[in-house]
């Protein structure tokens, strides 16, 4: 087998070893599950110290790209996709940055209506099944039991889209919007009656693949949840400027 990999320049020997790894497993000269030359091995083609190699190795993990492995089959592997992490990082980084429930009602407009429309159009009858039993489903008891089923609703639909990339989206949008539902069904509770009925729209249109009327409904029912958000803000600007007030 030849070369995968060129030497390269001493002062910029790290960057280099982590771009060259990342071209050759995105060119699909490895692929997932692919065990990446031994470090002396890599060390040889880059012209660089082990070191070197182990220091972008390890950056590489850090990235998820590759996995290093101990034992006797141990080295660097390349990651096999996996969507629940890079969801909770993303999830992670969007709590860190303080994103608000109006930010988030911007972004699902976006990804939402998207979502509907190609679920009509694409959506299996497993899909169609899941969707059903997501509205159908008893967890209604307290208002997290109707955050996460609200949350499975909208996950099963997304996932009727067969669209990857928008399932990693929603799913890293998880984490704020359960938090969103749970907060807003404890204060709103006449907005689990209204999610309800919304919900059973979508599935029927989605049935009878009218995309234009999924797309319809789904942005109607994401600019409630929006106003609802904007409220339940309200409430609490008052409250948080009466906190801060010195007292007299």
């Amino acid at each position: 087998m030849n070369d995968v990999f060129s030497p390269i320049r001493p002062t910029r020997a790290s960057t280099e070893v982590i771009a060259q790894i990342r071209k050759a497993i995105f060119a699909g000269r490895y692929q997932p599950g692919d065990r990446l030359p031994p470090e002396r091995q890599m060390a040889h083609q880059f012209a660089v110290s082990r070191v070197t190699v182990r220091d972008a190795l390890r950056a590489l993990e850090a990235g998820g790209l590759i996995e290093v492995r101990v034992g006797g089959q141990g080295g660097p592997y390349v990651s096999r996709p996996n969507v629940s992490q890079l969801s909770a990082s993303l999830g992670t980084h969007l709590l860190l940055q303080g994103i608000t429930f109006g930010e988030l009602a911007e972004a699902r407009l976006a990804l939402e209506t998207t979502a509907a429309r190609l679920a009509a159009q694409k959506a299996t009858s497993e899909d169609l099944v899941k969707l059903q039993d997501s509205i159908e489903s008893r967890n209604a008891s307290t208002a997290h039991g109707t955050a996460d089923t609200s949350v499975d609703f909208h996950y099963a639909l997304v996932s009727a889209a067969h669209n990857r990339a928008l399932l990693a989206l929603f799913m890293a949008t998880t984490g704020l919007l359960r938090d969103a539902f749970y907060e807003l069904h404890a204060e709103q509770p006449d907005m689990v009656e209204s999610a309800r009925i919304t919900h059973r729209l979508l599935y029927e249109v989605i049935a009878r693949r009218d995309g234009d009327e999924a797309v319809r409904l789904m942005r109607d029912h994401l600019y409630e949840f929006a106003e609802r958000a904007e409220r339940a803000n309200s409430k609490k600007a008052p409250r948080a400027r009466r906190v801060s007030e010195p007292a007299s």
